[in-house]
């Protein structure tokens, strides 16, 4: 026992807890986050390429020429494009005179369109398909599990080079519901990427599924429903975020790899792979040809991967806490 009095013992001061602040998830993510330069200036390009597809019809107009638009005077006697970056055409003109300036600037609009329009509806069929077969189990696990099995064994860009080839005549597929064009390779991304968010979630669903905050709201009278949405599904969010930033560049890619082997979005529609598969015949006298729409993919799914990498670490909660 201590005896408190004046020349017995000095009181013992109390720590100062004003210093202390409690910081949610979203704050710790945000603390990380901002300390990842490289992350920071990823999520800068991609910004700056959402405001170029957004603003494409503006810039073109201000920057270069339309689109579609032919100028035969800027290639030699035998077809040959010869006009290269100068005042009038900023990236030269390509195979038919056609200015690559805004052919890459629409590019953009056309890959981001299909890489978001896809990655969405994969996300969402992906976390769909994952919580109905992680939380139930027995037969819907089953077959929705054997259905991932069967479909990650086919060679994606096979199986996507099929699909594509059978929607990109006469109406499309499925009576015309999906249209040949961009509303095919979105379809076509989205058939196959589904898959892996939806063995991701499963996994994660096992586990929660198993935790006391679930036993707890099925003893309160819960249904499974609510249990699914309104406690399972928020804990879902981190690698929900994580997956689509990382699967994004990637959809970006395939759409390129389809154009480029020809069966992507139509002609009449500006696309990175379809100018680098169109160029590959003049790399040797027209540099500029594959140069501009090569480095926007380039510029592109790097910065989308790391911006992905940097949402990863930040959500990580092993990340030491920025202080």
């Amino acid at each position: 026992m201590i005896e408190r009095g004046d020349n017995l013992v000095d009181e013992i001061s109390a720590p100062d807890l004003s210093e202390i602040v409690g910081r949610g998830p979203w704050e710790l993510f945000w603390m990380r986050f901002r300390e990842d330069k490289v992350a920071l200036v990823s999520f800068g390009v991609i910004v700056a390429i959402v405001l170029v597809a957004i603003f494409a019809p503006f810039i073109v107009d201000v920057l270069g020429h339309p689109p579609n638009a032919q100028y035969p005077n800027t290639l030699n006697d035998v077809g040959t494009p010869v006009t290269g970056p100068s005042a009038d055409f900023l990236f030269g003109v390509d195979k038919v005179g056609e200015d690559v300036f805004s052919r890459v600037v629409y590019g953009a609009r056309v890959s981001l369109e299909v890489a978001l329009f896809s990655t969405a509806i994969a996300v969402f069929v992906g976390v769909i398909a994952g919580m109905v077969a992680g939380f139930y189990r027995g037969l819907a696990d089953t077959l929705i599990s054997r259905f991932i099995d069967v479909m990650l064994a086919f060679p994606v860009l096979l199986l996507a080079m099929g699909v594509a080839s059978a929607c990109a005549i006469g109406n499309g597929c499925l009576n015309g519901l999906i249209k040949p064009g961009v509303p095919t390779v979105v379809a076509v991304i989205a058939i196959i990427n589904w898959t892996y968010i939806g063995r991701i979630i499963r996994g994660q669903v096992l586990s929660l599924r198993e935790k006391e905050f679930v036993e707890a709201a099925r003893a309160s009278g819960a249904g499974d429903v609510s249990i699914l949405f309104r406690e399972i599904l928020p804990n879902l969010v981190a690698p929900i975020v994580v997956y689509t930033t990382l699967v994004i560049p990637q959809n970006i890619l395939l759409e390129a790899a389809l154009s480029y082997l020809g069966v992507g979005v139509g002609v009449q529609q500006a696309s990175w792979g379809q100018m680098i598969s169109d160029s590959t015949q003049y790399f040797n006298i027209a540099w500029w040809y594959f140069t501009f729409p090569g480095a926007a993919l380039l510029i592109t799914v790097l910065a989308f991967n790391l911006l992905g990498d940097g949402i990863r670490d930040a959500l990580d909660p092993r990340t030491v806490e920025v202080t």
